[in-house]
């Protein structure tokens, strides 16, 4: 099942990653509550206050909630670089980004900077306190894979995507934009959204998807040469941001390099070794498609508000795979942990949470998708709607996590002995 360089005894404690898997939907709720309370022209509106805390409550609160979940779990097994005192490591980074999340997100909100104050100091610990270590251990790693590369790609883009919104928030403080303002807000959305989430996601998924799916693996062409790429158009707009170049050929060079990723990524799910059913499938392949849209859309469609694309990039594309992730890490943990303490009578990994739960869910979820899209077609009905199913999707997605935790945690308090007497 695991590919070569797998390291599974290297493992952190399983409250680890919990943690931040669980905080992540309640942020999302979050999220919708505020689809919810403010008018839709205004928490549209890319500009407005508004949107940039409910944008930031998504990129801080949710995807990076999880991916600093994930990260943790993922640096030691895939790369055979565990972190040290994983459970302090985990507290800091995950309580700071919390505090942070919250902090800003009432900065925007409120206009109160000591609110701004007290969320750059967190998100400044936790950011750094994460990337620094990340970059200090994937850059010793010894046994080099495409996952590693890709995990040492994104941990520099990650540092420079938190600088940078530092910076930025350093500005908004002293009230002292700057010239090159804009330029540098494009940057930090570009390397934020490309380069700390797209690009680790695709890194990832070179072994997740083989692994978990007992699929094709990608060709080796595409896991050495697709991250490296993308990561260096990435560093090469720098230029383009304070000189007059011309951005499409950016745009059609991002949406070749995504498409293929998203090409290769359904071809090794179509093509499965072992083709049977999982639902975590769902969201993988409505993960994929939506990334193939948003990239056309960006290409082809005029971006005056950019809502189309926000939509089909953020809760198409990122949110998406995301979850369907999370239902694969959280009953792959829970069966390794327990089978590597001995117990005997546990239940298989589709047994953790139950797939019906997870089926309702993604009916949910989905549902709220496309009415996220509708309303860019009609009125505000739609969004409304889209916000309450949004809700409901990330309560769901809260007790299922829940759930598969608490099935842990019940067959973790008994003697692993006793287990096997039952059986």
């Amino acid at each position: 099942m695991f590919n070569q360089g797998l390291s599974l005894d290297q493992a952190p404690p399983i409250s680890v990653p919990f943690r931040f898997f669980l905080t992540a939907p309640i942020f999302a709720m979050l999220i919708g509550v505020m689809f919810l309370i403010y008018p839709a022209e205004l928490i549209t509106n890319r500009f407005s206050s508004e949107t940039i805390a409910m944008v930031h409550m998504f990129t801080l609160g949710v995807l990076s909630m999880i991916i600093f979940g994930a990260m943790q779990q993922m640096m030691p097994v895939l790369a055979g670089a565990p972190i040290k005192r994983a459970k302090l490591f985990a507290t800091v980074v995950h309580t700071f980004l919390t505090l942070g999340t919250i902090f800003f997100v009432l900065k925007f909100l409120y206009y109160q900077n000591e609110f701004l104050i007290a969320a750059i100091v967190c998100l400044a610990i936790s950011f750094l306190t994460f990337f620094i270590t990340a970059i200090r251990l994937l850059f010793k790693v010894k046994y080099v894979t495409s996952t590693v590369n890709v995990m040492k790609l994104f941990a520099i883009a990650g540092v420079l995507t938190a600088l940078l919104g530092l910076h930025l928030a350093g500005a908004h403080l002293s009230g002292n934009m700057g010239s090159n303002y804009l330029s540098f807000v494009n940057i930090h959305i570009l390397l934020g959204i490309f380069g700390f989430a797209a690009l680790l996601i695709i890194g990832v998924s070179f072994q997740v998807i083989p692994m978990f799916y007992v699929a094709l693996d990608f060709p080796k062409s595409v896991q050495n040469r697709l991250p490296l790429s993308i990561f260096l158009l990435i560093i090469s707009y720098f230029a383009f941001a304070f000189l007059d170049l011309n951005f499409y050929i950016y745009k059609v060079l991002f949406a070749i390099f995504f498409v293929i990723y998203a090409f290769h990524g359904l071809n090794s799910l179509n093509n499965r070794r072992r083709a049977v059913s999982d639902v975590t499938l769902w969201y993988w392949k409505v993960s994929l498609y939506s990334l193939v849209i948003a990239m056309l859309n960006w290409l082809f469609v005029p971006q005056d508000s950019s809502y189309f694309l926000t939509i089909l990039f953020a809760f198409g594309f990122l949110f998406s795979l995301l979850q369907g992730m999370v239902y694969k890490i959280i009953p792959f943990l829970c069966w390794f942990h327990l089978s590597s303490k001995g117990y005997f009578d546990i239940p298989t990994i589709k047994e953790i949470i139950h797939e019906d739960l997870i089926k309702i869910h993604f009916y949910i979820y989905m549902a709220s998708y496309v009415f996220f899209l509708l309303y860019g077609f009609f009125s505000q009905i739609f969004i409304t709607i889209a916000a309450i199913l949004f809700i409901l999707s990330n309560i769901l997605f809260f007790i299922n996590c829940v759930l598969g935790m608490r099935k842990y945690a019940s067959i973790s308090k008994k003697e692993p002995l006793q287990t096997f007497v039952q059986s």
